[in-house]
């Protein structure tokens, strides 16, 4: 996939490299790790890792699968130029369940979906954005009033008579009157 350091599929094999090893690090793999899961010699990850040779789309989605990764999201990674949608995308793999939902709408409504207006998909995912904006804002405050509560708890306890360690002299004082 490489050529002189400026050619276009130079600049792509830089990038899948980039995005690969990106990938990797992120789940502590090491290439051996990798190329292992893979089923595939070291020096060959190696070099699908480098960039080298054509691009395989069977290796990406057995890099997909090795590292627990979005197959959808390293294809968009690369084609869009932008590595964070590989590395943001990694655990909850929303590309590749945009896929199963267009493929489920693709199957419903076969070549109609020809005719859908791009603005109708565009005020669905405005919407969807919106649902996950606010989701994520739940789910924050609810972890943070869960520290809070437990923080206030741990607090708390020094007030307790059973986790008062105090200096002792008061638990002798209470010995002597017994």
């Amino acid at each position: 996939m490489s050529g002189p350091p400026s050619t276009p599929l130079a600049r792509q094999a830089r990038l899948l490299k980039r995005i690969l090893k990106l990938v990797r690090k992120e789940r502590r793999l090491s290439q051996q790790e990798v190329a292992d899961s893979m089923r595939m010699p070291l020096r060959t990850y190696q070099d699908f890792e480098a960039g080298g040779g054509a691009l395989d789309l069977r290796k990406l989605r057995l890099f997909a699968r090795a590292t627990r990764s979005d197959p959808v999201a390293l294809q968009l990674a690369l084609f869009f130029k932008r590595p964070e949608v590989a590395l943001y995308t990694l655990d909850s793999k929303l590309p590749m369940t945009f896929w199963i939902a267009f493929f489920e709408l693709l199957t419903k409504v076969g070549p109609r979906l020809n005719v859908v207006p791009p603005g109708l998909v565009l005020s669905g995912m405005r919407r969807m954005t919106e649902e996950i904006d606010e989701y994520l804002i739940r789910h924050a405050a609810s972890a943070e009033s869960f520290l809070e509560k437990a923080w206030a708890d741990i607090y708390d306890a020094d007030d307790e008579e059973d986790g008062d360690v105090g200096d002792g002299a008061e638990d002798a004082a209470e010995d002597e009157e017994a």
